[in-house]
């Protein structure tokens, strides 16, 4: 592993460096990623390696992660998780998650990035509220924020336009005390069957 900060069974997660620059303009540039982002200007390496110089400041509100598969001993990305928005004053993110390698679609890496992410926001950066916005058509990410513990608050209503037509995005959250509640009855299922 490769400067890991967090550390999952399948996959681990660590900072973006300049070099991952290739992976962070795949994230922005791959139509089959970008479709449900709705990014619509492209950038390329260059600009990927300067904007990768100037994360983490003292105060930032945008925390970006690499999304790395533990068995893969190179530490190359295959995507990208972040907090944005990150209010320390009222204890609450915005979530967002690209794994812009098709090849490792359907791995359960989202499920388990998603799942360390919480686990961050709530036990390390003290976090009372994540949320996040995803197109109602992009059904295998609702599946996949539902299975983690997010729930549907609302609609926004004709919120983007993509491809000509206007579209609807969901609103939806997890508080503190339901993420906890999920992994204290998930352990308690394990010791169950254990």
């Amino acid at each position: 592993m490769r400067n890991p900060f967090l550390i999952g069974e399948k996959v681990y997660l660590r900072p973006v460096e300049p070099t991952d620059a290739p992976i962070l303009a795949a994230c922005n540039n791959d139509p089959a990623v970008r479709v449900s982002f709705f990014t619509h200007t492209p950038t390329n390496i260059y600009q990927q390696t300067r904007h990768a110089e100037t994360l983490y400041t003292p105060g930032a509100d945008y925390i970006p992660l690499v999304i790395c598969p533990i068995e893969d001993s190179t530490g190359r990305g295959i995507g990208i998780t972040a907090f944005h928005r990150v209010d320390l004053v009222s204890h609450a993110a915005v979530y967002s998650i690209r794994i812009c390698d098709k090849a490792q679609w359907g791995k359960g890496y989202g499920s388990e990035v998603t799942e360390l992410m919480l686990h961050y926001a709530f036990d390390i950066l003290n976090l009372h509220r994540v949320q996040l916005h995803v197109w109602t058509e992009n059904e295998r990410g609702i599946r996949a924020y539902e299975k983690a513990g997010f729930v549907r608050e609302g609609l926004l209503r004709e919120a983007m336009m993509h491809n000509g037509k206007y579209c609807d995005f969901y609103v939806m959250g997890i508080l503190e005390h339901e993420w906890r509640a999920r992994r204290a009855e998930k352990q308690k299922a394990q010791e169950t069957n254990a």
